[in-house]
């Protein structure tokens, strides 16, 4: 007769199973209903669709390789939880974090990071960043299970960054087993990730519904059952399903706002998703030497002139802040951001009497005439109106604004060739919050960019040579401190300039019905909230604030 295993023995082999054994989804109760303007291409396979698919339904079943820094934004731990780089700046070195899975059980390791980011760069990718990929990356070596090496043609300091979600989809990692046995095809009407949320079914045009992962998770355990994202265009109609409780969340604008807030309904926004900013065209352009617009004080003039206090107030219902300097953030990599801050606070002030004097001191005392189009990104419909105001305020001060309204599909093309309908205009813009300026600072200024607002082949100036010169050594400098140092000095040469003024940083929006889901914290810099949705509570187990 077996022997009775003493209590404390017993005690013991429970905790050891209840350790190891997947903790029970009794717990996990309800659906999370999230309402969305668009589903993008609504494509599940990561190496089909840039960031809108990525960041809202394709985050909640991926991992990337490097995550987010969840208390101030910017890039943090992921499915590597730390990387070093090489003393000669030539590799990248990954270390995978321990006891991940995918969906199906398979292990998740160095090998599937491998094979995921040499498919993000394969010829039959989409990915934004695949041509510069295949461009940067010269191998990418299996050291063990756990660690990978990405070894690169010239030093790239900002790999980690644009392998995070924080900044692009090229991060997201595949399941390197599952899709060699399975094949492409099968894949994508079957995807699985190693996400907190699990794939259960997508209706085109429709909506995408997921099932949480039982199992403990790094990004945190869902405290729903279910998740469904949910197309609805109309963003009446999306706050009309949030008041009845149809959805519990829905993406809103400024606009909206104030009706969500009467109906009862909480507005969250999420801080450092983009700037709002007007920029100058071909400044340096010898056919504009005599144009106000050419001289540096004047475009200084024409911000001192906005008041931006009132745009937040009056355009974005206060739901915004003054800016940093263009293009960067409180969570932006090697930046001094409390200094520029402190900078913005006095540059982006409103003068209008200083604005006035130095008109007259650059020889326009009656003011002059300029040429402004007025347009938004997709998404921003907002900027048309914070682009009439500032309208509004130069006219205050003397100058005669001719405001011509753009779709963005009729603007864009304007960008690119020899910018001929946009020479010596000014135009609103926008920039997205990302943490490493440097990629959007060379979009914007670089000689061989598509913009290039300081100058091009041909048309170089000081401050233009000066932007060329510390971008370069940005992009071979290993040391923080120095590199710290390179960035601000790009940042002052482009502020400086008065080319691209920052008006002001706004926000991402959403409704939420308070009886549906609980109080959460958004990630600043993450407009969309597919890596929210795990850490989103029912509203018994933490209720929003009164």
């Amino acid at each position: 007769m077996m022997r009775q295993m003493p209590r404390r023995v017993m005690l013991a082999v429970a905790l050891v199973f209840a350790a190891i054994a997947p903790l029970s989804a009794q717990d996990q109760k309800g659906t999370l209903v999230f309402a969305v303007e668009t589903l993008s291409g609504q494509t599940l396979d990561p190496i089909l669709e840039g960031r809108p698919g990525n960041a809202v339904y394709q985050a909640v079943m991926y991992d990337s390789l490097v995550g987010f820094n969840l208390q101030k934004g910017g890039v943090g731990p992921g499915v590597a939880e730390r990387w070093e780089l090489s003393p000669d700046g030539l590799a990248w070195t990954f270390f995978i974090r321990p006891g991940q899975t995918f969906h199906n059980g398979d292990k998740l390791t160095a090998h599937d990071v491998k094979f995921s980011l040499e498919r993000q760069m394969s010829p039959g990718s989409l990915a934004a960043a695949a041509a510069s990929m295949r461009r940067t990356i010269k191998s990418i070596e299996v050291i063990d299970d756990l660690t990978v090496k990405v070894n690169t043609n010239t030093p790239q300091i900002g790999l980690p960054a644009g392998l995070s979600r924080a900044v692009a989809p090229e991060g997201a990692i595949m399941p390197k087993a599952y899709i060699e046995k399975v094949g492409e095809e099968e894949f994508r009407k079957k995807p699985i990730g190693s996400g907190p949320w699990k794939f259960v079914r997508s209706v085109p045009g429709d909506r995408l519904e997921f099932t949480a992962v039982t199992t403990p998770h790094w990004r945190g355990r869902p405290h729903f059952k279910d998740l469904t994202i949910l197309l609805v265009p109309e963003e009446s109609t999306r706050v009309a399903m949030v008041r009845t409780g149809e959805a519990a969340i829905a993406s809103i604008g400024p606009e909206t706002m104030i009706g969500a807030s009467r109906a009862g309904l909480e507005v969250l926004s999420v801080p450092g998703t983009m700037q709002a900013v007007f920029q100058f065209w071909g400044t340096y352009k010898p056919s504009l030497k005599d144009s106000p617009i050419a001289k540096p004080r004047v475009r200084e003039a024409l911000s001192l002139a906005i008041d931006r206090k009132q745009v937040i107030e009056h355009v974005m219902n206060g739901k915004a802040r003054l800016p940093y300097p263009f293009a960067t953030f409180g969570y932006t990599d090697y930046f001094s951001a409390d200094r520029w801050e402190k900078w913005a606070a006095e540059a982006y002030r409103y003068d209008p009497v200083q604005a006035k004097k130095i008109l007259a001191e650059e020889g326009y005392p009656n003011g002059f005439e300029l040429k402004f189009a007025n347009t938004a990104l997709p998404g921003t419909q907002f900027m048309v109106d914070i682009g009439t105001a500032i309208a509004d305020m130069w006219t205050k001060i003397g100058v005669k604004v001719t405001l011509k309204h753009y779709e963005w599909g009729s603007f864009a093309p304007m960008e690119r060739g020899d910018q001929a309908g946009l020479i010596g205009w000014a135009s609103m813009y926008r920039t997205a919050g990302r943490p490493d300026a440097p990629w959007r600072y060379n979009a914007a200024f670089s000689p061989e960019s598509t913009q290039r607002l300081l100058g091009d082949k041909e048309t170089c100036d000081a401050a233009c040579e000066d932007f060329v010169k510390t971008y370069r050594a940005l992009g071979s400098e290993l040391d923080k401190v120095k590199r710290t140092a390179l960035t601000d000095h790009m940042v002052d040469v482009v502020a400086k300039s008065w080319t691209v003024i920052p008006i002001l940083e706004g926000m991402g929006y959403y409704a939420i019905n308070t009886k549906k889901v609980g109080q959460f914290d958004p990630i600043a810099g993450r407009h969309e909230l597919g890596d929210v949705f795990e850490r989103i509570p029912r509203p018994e187990q933490k209720p929003w604030k009164k």
